[in-house]
């Protein structure tokens, strides 16, 4: 990738990014695209990655909201929901990001298909980073703090990092899954 190209790709992660805001501990055997291992979403146990992000309107609904911290079952199913958001950002498909975020607003949408349209010529797909704490959940809804990192190829075994990004994702149940409701930037 050029120069120009990196830079545009930048700009355009800045701007993914930038959109959201508008509005590893325990390796788990999660396969990936070719044979390494990803570490685990959520990070559990002692040594739980503690996520400080700054208050946003959903933290502040959650907190005068009657709340408690997700369940074993509740965390492998929004992991599993985040696994599909990952393999689908990767694959740099927007129909696979549907499937976990359905009602994607237009402008998520068009920042994904500028972000993705920057990707295509790579020389390697991006690698997209989620390291999250535990969620909290108020009836079927969820609020998820998030680190996001996305790892990008400028040339020939070269790369390089955008992030770690603070993230905040509002998810939402529904039958026996959790879907993406928004995911906004919190710093």
């Amino acid at each position: 990738m050029s120069s120009v190209g990196t830079f545009k790709t930048l700009c355009l992660c800045g701007i993914l990014v930038g959109l959201c805001a508008g509005q590893k501990a325990n390796p788990a055997p999660v396969a990936g695209k070719g044979a390494d291992i990803r570490p685990a979403i959520f990070q559990r146990g002692p040594q739980a990655v503690q996520i400080v992000a700054s208050p946003s309107v959903s933290n502040a609904q959650l907190s005068t909201a009657n709340f408690h911290v997700a369940s074993n079952e509740e965390i492998d199913g929004m992991e599993k929901t985040l696994e599909q958001y990952v393999v689908a950002f990767e694959s740099l498909s927007l129909s696979q990001v549907k499937q976990v975020w359905p009602d994607l607003d237009q402008k998520h949408m068009k920042a994904f298909k500028s972000v993705f349209g920057a990707f295509k010529g790579a020389a390697a797909p991006p690698r997209l980073g989620l390291q999250c704490a535990i969620p909290k959940v108020t009836s079927d809804t969820a609020s998820v703090e998030c680190l996001e990192t996305v790892t990008y190829s400028v040339g020939k075994g070269k790369t390089r990092e955008a992030g770690p990004a603070k993230i905040s994702i509002q998810m939402k149940g529904q039958s026996s899954h959790w879907v993406v409701q928004d995911m906004k930037g919190t710093g």
